[in-house]
């Protein structure tokens, strides 16, 4: 799809575009009752993880009366379709979409599932992703609550490592009606993940996934998050991302890194086109040169292995020279926030490519390391190949410097320092085994400065279940900070029921259980 058929249509260009691909659909008249979410999946060949993505919305506390599951078969070559047709066929409100032709992206199933749904409400789901049991009704509820188009949850990626929260920043806290640009970062990750929006906002709009190989969903939510004027967001989780390397073969996993730099490109183009506002801009067009080229570039293991590195340079050479076309009042250098990337940048411009390799490799292979104050901050010097030491500004660091315990409570002294000094919102207690279970402590918290004071009660930490749990210190919103902890000292504090231990990790950080007594 080229880049003009991004941008809204005519009625019949639109009825032109649905009907240029041949499809059949099990249970239609499923489509003529309105419900109030839609769920839309494009399968392919999906035969393998799509009983649990399929059950996971049957089993819905919503209601599966109150969903169509719309599920858009792609052309598959496994038993995809005979698992889609015996859906069908035992739910009424689940119906099977069968394209005649393969399209070679999700975009056409999506688009496509889009515009049969007859719902108040949208959602999209990968055929290897699952939902969480209750997470149709939290985003349902919180849009009928607060009457926007478009409200967001947590994601939570499953790995062979574990589990961890993707886009902590728009799940962090509980937010009505606010602007999208009042979350910092809220455009690095823009996947279908955890994400409801009113049916009747999408098609008024006319907003399309482009039929991309890569990129196609931030396109997408890109359109979605500049038209929406306000949004909504929820703490509980919503979406589970599957990425166990043995269940996925995702178009993002075969993509090269030269095919996704040329959507990236194209995207940046599609956003300039639009003349937003320059403080809007800027949070779009960060992610795409930082996030999207400058770090997945240079700070990854591929480029480091590549044989080709050249090709690498001459991609982010292109970017840049389609930014510098459009003459904005803002400089590449001053909206780039993370150090490495501002020294990958640098030595860019410079044309020091050397730099950029041996600096890749000593970030991506765990290079020697120091540390150097210099004018009262802090620099973590990085040692790289050839005796080139290149120091690199620590924002912010926590050490401990205190600890003291008293009848039924633990006291914290902590000392902050770096290039940017934080105002502490709350101590984070998030437990090791299960990443739905995290505690905020704001009340514990007193902040001078760079100096913090935390005094946790028995009370406070009675509210948390058994286990193991990191402890940091939270800010921004979404931000986390470890507490470096020299002592290998545990502090005890006991009640009737349980035990609470601060320890030092193995790798050198204050951290916290709790023990049930026996």
């Amino acid at each position: 799809m080229k880049l003009k058929n991004l941008l809204p249509f005519a009625k019949k260009e639109k009825e032109n575009y649905f009907e240029r691909i041949p499809y059949s659909i099990q249970n239609h008249a499923a489509l003529t009752k309105k419900t109030d979410v839609a769920v839309v999946v494009p399968v392919y060949n999906a035969d393998k993880f799509l009983k649990q993505t399929v059950d996971s919305v049957i089993v819905q506390t919503l209601g599966l009366q109150n969903i169509t599951l719309i599920l858009v078969d792609d052309g598959s070559k496994d038993k995809s379709r005979y698992m889609m047709k015996r859906y069908a066929e035992l739910y009424p409100n689940i119906v099977s979409v069968f394209l005649e032709e393969n399209t070679g992206s999700p975009a056409f199933p999506r688009n496509l599932g889009a515009h049969l749904a007859n719902s108040e409400y949208i959602m999209f789901l990968d055929a290897d992703d699952w939902l969480d049991h209750d997470g149709l009704r939290q985003l349902y509820s919180l849009m009928e609550e607060t009457g926007c188009d478009y409200a967001v949850g947590k994601a939570v990626e499953v790995s062979a490592k574990g589990e961890k929260v993707i886009g902590r920043y728009e799940s962090c806290k509980v937010r009505k009606n606010v602007s999208p640009y009042s979350i910092e970062h809220l455009f690095y990750h823009l996947g279908p993940r955890a994400r409801m929006m009113r049916l009747s906002f999408i098609k008024k709009h006319q907003i399309l996934f482009p039929e991309l190989k890569y990129s196609e969903d931030k396109m997408f939510f890109i359109d979605v998050l500049t038209k929406v004027g306000k949004i909504s967001t929820t703490t509980e989780v919503i979406y589970f991302l599957n990425r166990i390397p043995e269940n996925n073969a995702s178009l993002i996993m075969q993509t090269s890194v030269m095919e996704k730099m040329d959507t990236n490109i194209t995207a940046l183009k599609y956003v300039m086109d639009k003349n937003l506002p320059v403080e809007e801009e800027i949070m779009i067009v960060n992610r795409i040169i930082e996030f999207d080229s400058i770090a997945r570039l240079f700070d990854r293991k591929h480029f480091t292995r590549s044989d080709d590195r050249d090709q690498y340079f001459e991609k982010l050479e292109k970017l840049l020279k389609v930014f510098y076309s459009y003459n904005r009042s803002y400089q590449i250098e001053d909206m780039i926030k993370k150090p490495i990337n501002k020294l990958y940048f640098t030595y860019f411009v410079q044309k020091d490519y050397d730099s950029i390799i041996k600096l890749s490799k000593w970030s991506k292979f765990k290079g020697t390391r120091s540390y150097q104050v210099i004018d009262g901050l802090p620099y973590t010097v990085a040692h790289l190949d050839g005796g080139k030491k290149v120091e690199i500004p620590i924002p912010v660091q926590a050490h401990l410097v205190s600890e003291k315990k008293k009848k039924g409570a633990a006291m914290f002294t902590i000392e902050l320092s770096g290039h940017d000094i934080p105002e502490i919102q709350a101590v984070n207690f998030q437990h090791r085994d299960y990443i739905a279970s995290t505690y905020d402590v704001p009340h514990a918290i007193e902040q001078d400065k760079g100096i913090v004071t935390v005094n946790l009660t028995s009370e406070d930490m009675a509210k948390m279940e058994d286990g193991k749990y990191i402890l940091s210190l939270r800010y921004k919103d979404y931000e986390k900070l470890t507490v470096a902890k020299d002592a290998e000292s545990v502090s005890s504090i006991k009640d009737r029921k349980k035990t609470y231990e601060f320890y030092r990790t193995v790798n050198g950080n204050l951290s916290f259980q709790i023990i049930g007594n026996q």
